[in-house]
């Protein structure tokens, strides 16, 4: 039990190295200065231009039904872990102790706990294990469910368009 909390509170910490990721959900335009920035279908990859600044990662934003960004998905490569990762940011007022569930077609869902809310809103992260790796690089979509403010269950659909190609990018 001590390994899997070890492990949960190692990831929860060192997840926050994937700082490449956009602030949660602005909407960015431009490249920012130091980043390269690649579009993988409904991907977009960053990476800094000095590999001395990190590694690259990959996101996506995902609007809901009034057009509004309201999820960002990011993977990346903490250099503390093993394997890839996969970090939610959503908005503030989601319902937190659910967590949130997220499911690759028609596989099993998956419940992940809310490590920490902040102003720009609210972070679940997980590492990503090989079996839901291959259902991701093999899969055309993902949910993404929460529970809004009113106690609504909200489902929201992350493309996986050109998610391997850019994970091969991330990989580099």
């Amino acid at each position: 039990m001590f390994d899997r909390f070890a492990l949960r509170l190692c990831t929860a910490g060192l997840l926050g190295l994937m700082a490449l990721a956009p602030t949660a959900f602005a909407q960015n335009t431009s490249t920012p200065a130091g980043v390269n920035t690649e579009t993988f279908q409904d991907w977009e990859v960053n990476c800094p231009t000095n590999p001395a600044d990190g590694s690259c990662s990959m996101t996506q934003l995902v609007n809901g039904a009034d057009g509004e960004p309201v999820l960002r998905v990011v993977v990346g490569n903490p250099q503390q872990l093993d394997k890839s990762a996969i970090t939610f940011l959503l908005p503030l007022g989601v319902r937190l102790a659910p967590g949130l569930q997220f499911q690759v077609g028609s596989n099993q869902p998956t419940t992940i706990p809310y490590q920490v809310c902040v102003q720009q809103g609210c972070r679940a992260d997980m590492p990503i294990e090989p079996a839901l790796m291959s259902q991701l690089k093999g899969g055309s979509t993902a949910t993404v469910s929460m529970i809004d403010p009113r106690g609504q269950r909200v489902d929201l659909n992350v493309s996986l368009m050109g998610f391997s190609s850019a994970k091969n990018r991330v990989d580099q």
